[in-house]
């Protein structure tokens, strides 16, 4: 489940391709995607020949190769929310130019959720968009006087469930061209934030990512 917020609050909350019929992703980047997950997924093994790659289509063969990989003792990671970073740095949509660059200095990363007086996500800030605001005289930074961070946030932001598909929050991400999404619970809690490194590590160090469902 994904959805869209803005100043106004939650605007949309649907599955994925609701989503992209209210808010258009690059058809450039727009990648083939099966409803049905486990008829998606193709499993190779190097080495393997064609019988051995037919046998692996039935389930019989699958479990097998589980079992060969040794890889039923660990959870499978299905879902963002065994993947996404539980302490998230927001900022305050009031807060000042400055301090939101002093963040990113501070933090080492590219984008931050905004939030409301009520903490609630209204935003996303990017250090792309903050540069539209700021000088840089060699050493000295100047900032545009009397703009905040609600002058230089994304005014929507894509949020995904804690439960939504690793797979849909990745091909989201092409699609829309996003660096990282917030998680949001139904009840409209910033409760994580997944970002593309945050899958690349999964799939690196963590064989059960495979989705053998």
């Amino acid at each position: 489940m994904f959805a869209i917020y803005n100043i106004q609050g939650r605007r949309f909350r649907d599955n994925l391709e609701k989503l992209q019929k209210v808010h258009q992703p690059d058809n450039a980047n727009k990648v083939p995607f099966h409803a049905n997950i486990a008829q998606d997924e193709t499993l190779v093994i190097q080495g393997a020949t064609d019988t051995d790659n037919i046998e692996m289509h039935s389930q019989k063969g699958a479990q097998a190769y589980r079992d060969m990989l040794d890889l039923n003792h660990r959870t499978p990671v299905l879902h963002v929310y065994q993947l996404m970073s539980h302490s998230v740095v927001t900022i305050l949509m009031s807060a000042s130019i400055e301090e939101a660059h002093r963040y990113f200095q501070k933090h080492s990363f590219n984008q931050m959720p905004v939030l409301n007086l009520q903490h609630q996500i209204v935003g996303i800030i990017t250090v792309k968009g903050l540069l539209k605001f700021m000088t840089i005289d060699e050493e000295d930074v100047h900032y545009l006087s009397g703009k905040t961070v609600a002058d230089a946030m994304s005014t929507e932001v894509i949020t995904a469930d804690p439960v939504s598909d690793v797979r849909r929050v990745a091909k989201v991400m092409l699609e829309y061209h996003l660096d990282g999404i917030p998680i949001v619970n139904e009840h409209d809690h910033l409760v994580g934030i997944v970002s593309r490194s945050d899958i690349m590590r999964a799939v690196i160090n963590d064989p059960p990512l495979s989705l053998w469902t």
